[in-house]
């Protein structure tokens, strides 16, 4: 070692040098270097052309040589686990054996059933990769200039028998026997959002909540896929616009994606980046607009977070309650914390599945309730009654919450009784038109005051979907846009109740007791106030619940409104 670091030119030095340049041109000799082709051969063929893997122990998919950003994204999704979690799953069995929607076939793609790992029982179709939705690439890396050798992938979500194969629901839907899994395709279509409504979908401004492709054009989702062409038919709310199928969309704290590879949180309770308040909180008719005769639109996310309804001025109420309610961190989850939970379930047979919660009903209605077993209704209805045999309060009593079945029967029949009883003070609708009729056509104070003071309840329309404008005709244009009493306790009706708006919150009180008793406690003493010459006194239960809530500091109004309330006799 000494003589090798000589200095330069000794002799010990040169003959070693030498040897190493001998050694390495005599080891280069033999050593040819080629460029390894992008694509593999595919293993069932070139008539059916799916590639799946390129490197099957680093899961590279073979499109992912080029779409490097899907790959990254992708690989960190369930998807890139699927056949892995059937291996590990103890409800594997010979129904799977993983050809089935573990691995990459014609199902989501709507190809011949003879394709991919049907065909050819290979690890490179491990998993659910890019091909499982797109269809088969061999055309498109062959000559990827051409468009039409483009696999795009549907989005169309669809239990049509000729389609239903297309999109997720080529997996995301019930099997047969014990291989039936989760039947999302079933549970979606019977939901809200699984049912397209042709007149809304129809209009641009209702888009981004109405039709699928219109939402995941404002949410800036430049993807592009069949039906992404102008003129294919409306869509309902599928499932790639909660989820996104690439796993593009992560949390930013983690890098990582989504739980269920949403599109966004649903865990924050900041309205424009929440999932479900991004159309159930969207719409600027969630606070009073004293010109639209419409009332509330899409307004649940405000109702959850306490910042929905009209109070009157100078009235304030403790927000300590209001925001400690289910929009708090005492629900993580908000929306779905009761909108979306799992139950064991079994078909006829006797088979088990898993109800995954996407009717969206936070009380499923039951087929049948036992000590062992809460079995889901498969009509998937929300007509039954809501006491403990009718419904699951799996949602309710979970992780800290209720406790008991019984309390959440009990809170719910509470809150409801309350605020119909308030309900029935403000307005009722006999006829059901949804707009208010003077006394006697409906009752409550809205209605006597329609009768007395009419133009207290005149509007300008401004209804996007209305065919003219009452600004336009009516006499009295100041009185149109003025803000008044009758209109703000409209709204509120409008908001909290059940079927005066086209879209209330709907919650029953659940979303936000606190914030209802205020809205509705607020808006009778300002009625009582203002109009208190021509309205009956309320019932007594009713009056005292304001009385108290007044009393306790709870609920402050202005002197005037307090002297009103607390000087009306009860009766």
């Amino acid at each position: 070692m000494k003589g090798f670091f000589s200095p330069i030119g000794s002799p010990q030095r040169i003959y070693v040098l030498l040897g190493l340049m001998v050694l390495v041109t005599a080891g280069c000799t033999d050593t040819v270097y080629k460029d390894r082709p992008p694509f593999n051969p595919p293993p069932d063929g070139e008539a059916s052309g799916f590639l799946g893997f390129f490197t099957v122990d680093t899961k590279q998919t073979t499109c992912g040589n080029c779409h490097v950003g899907q790959q990254a994204d992708w690989i960190q999704t369930g998807h890139a686990q699927a056949w892995d979690d059937l291996q590990a799953s103890p409800d594997n069995n010979s129904t799977c054996e993983g050809a089935k929607c573990h691995t990459v076939n014609w199902r989501g793609n709507q190809d011949s059933a003879n394709v991919g790992y049907d065909s050819v029982k290979t690890a490179a179709y491990y998993h659910v990769q890019c091909e499982s939705c797109h269809g088969p690439g061999f055309l498109h890396v062959t000559n990827p200039s051409v468009k039409a050798n483009r696999p795009l992938a549907s989005i169309n979500v669809t239990d049509d028998p000729l389609l239903t194969s297309s999109s997720c629901s080529g997996c995301h839907r019930a099997g047969a026997g014990p291989d039936r899994h989760q039947d999302y395709l079933t549970e979606w279509k019977s939901s809200r959002h699984g049912q397209l409504r042709a007149t809304q979908a129809a209009e641009p401004d209702c888009q981004p909540c109405h039709e699928a492709k219109g939402a995941l054009r404002a949410w800036g989702v430049n993807s592009v896929y069949e039906e992404s062409e102008t003129g294919t038919p409306d869509m309902p709310q599928n499932c790639v616009v909660c989820h996104d199928p690439h796993g593009t969309a992560k949390d930013p704290a983690t890098g990582l994606p989504w739980p269920g590879q949403l599109r966004y949180s649903i865990s924050t309770s900041v309205i424009p980046e929440n999932l479900c308040t991004k159309c159930h909180g969207r719409v600027d008719r969630s606070e009073a607009n004293p010109t639209n005769a419409r009332g509330p639109h899409g307004a649940q996310g405000p109702v959850l977070f306490g910042t929905a309804g009209y109070f009157p001025p100078g009235t304030i109420y403790d927000t300590t309650e209001i925001l400690t309610s289910h929009g708090s961190t005492a629900n993580p989850r908000m929306c779905a914390g009761c909108h979306v939970n799992t139950l064991t379930n079994k078909d006829a047979d006797g088979n088990k599945f898993q109800f995954s919660g996407h009717t969206f009903h936070p009380l499923p209605c039951l087929a049948s309730k036992t000590a062992t077993d809460t079995l889901v209704d498969p009509t998937y209805t929300n007509a039954c009654a809501y006491d403990e045999p009718s419904r699951s309060w799996a949602g309710c009593t979970g992780g800290q919450c209720h406790g008991t079945e019984a309390v959440a029967v009990s809170r719910l029949t509470g809150i409801r009784l309350e605020r119909d009883q308030a309900m029935d003070v403000i307005w009722v609708d006999l006829d059901g038109d949804r707009a208010v009729d003077g006394y006697p056509a409906d009752t409550g104070y809205l209605a006597k005051i329609k009768a007395t003071y009419p133009e207290s309840l005149l509007f300008c329309n401004e209804d996007p979907l209305a065919t003219s404008n009452l600004c336009l005709t009516a006499d009295d244009t100041a009185n149109n846009r003025r803000l008044t009493s009758a209109k703000g306790a409209l709204f509120n009706a409008q908001l909290l109740g059940e079927a005066l708006a086209s879209h209330p919150d709907g919650s029953h009180g659940v979303h936000n007791p606190f914030l209802y008793r205020a809205l509705l406690a607020s808006s009778i003493a300002d009625l009582e106030l203002t109009y208190g010459s021509i309205l009956p006194a309320p019932p007594a239960a009713v009056q005292r619940r304001i009385q108290a809530e007044i009393r306790s500091g709870r609920l402050r109004v202005p002197a005037a409104t307090e002297r009103a309330v607390m000087r009306t006799s009860l009766r």
